[in-house]
């Protein structure tokens, strides 16, 4: 895969059990363009979630120095093992689907470090956490997703990386890649079913607004 890094999570951060992988799960972070803090806080709260990749976003300062690029990838363990990424609970599963553990296991995470949805106010765009993102950075959806109109874009570099790990998903484990529709943003039971594919976390969560249909990644999808 270009621009990969790997920069293996502690054994005790994902499940070291070798498993056939069947479907991947796009997430974004809803936090800073900064991969390295997403790792440093799976390994602090003391709980054992993660997915295999973290794609970074536009570089910004880091107090220790440690640098990433736009669109690098960090691998976080083999594909081959699998995390806990999708935080299904009973109320998420349907009669006859998949078991929160199943789902888990033969499936693979992506991580696009990303804020999420932007409110607007004073013409400055805001993050949930109060950050403000340039307008630059920002897309405005023709209808809201999820609550929010206004998102922080997934940029290109971090849209072509994504693109050259569901090329090599397909390769490696032969999961069917084709663009399964606009579906894949809101509840999809082909995916709770554990159908092959590729899926978003809005896909069998719905609280979760990531990944929201920005018009570049859906093409992408839609190349593949």
């Amino acid at each position: 895969i270009p621009n990969l890094t790997f920069d293996p999570l502690p054994d005790n951060q994902f499940k070291k059990e070798i498993t056939t992988k069947t479907q991947v799960y796009l997430h974004h972070t809803a936090s800073s363009p900064d991969p390295i803090g997403v790792k440093e806080w799976w390994i602090s709260n003391g709980e054992a979630v993660s997915t295999s990749f973290i794609i970074g976003g536009k570089f910004s300062k880091r107090k220790d120095g440690k640098v990433w690029k736009d669109g690098e990838i960090f691998q976080c363990f083999s594909t081959k093992y699998w995390g806990w990424h999708l935080g299904l609970k009973a109320k998420h599963l349907i009669s006859g689907g998949k078991s929160s553990p199943e789902l888990n296991k033969n499936s693979i995470g992506i991580e696009i470090c990303n804020w999420g949805g932007l409110t607007l106010k004073n013409g400055k765009y805001y993050t949930y956490a109060g950050n403000i993102i340039p307008k630059t950075d920002v897309i405005e959806l023709d209808a809201p997703f999820r609550g929010y109109k206004f998102w922080q874009k997934y940029t290109p570099a971090q849209i072509e990386s994504t693109k050259n790990i569901l090329l090599y998903c397909k390769e490696t484990w032969k999961i069917d890649i084709k663009y399964k529709g606009d579906a894949i943003f809101d509840i999809d039971k082909r995916a709770l079913m554990g159908e092959n594919g590729v899926w978003t976390h809005c896909s069998v969560r719905p609280d979760k607004s990531d990944i929201f249909p920005q018009k570049e990644m859906i093409e992408m999808l839609r190349s593949l």
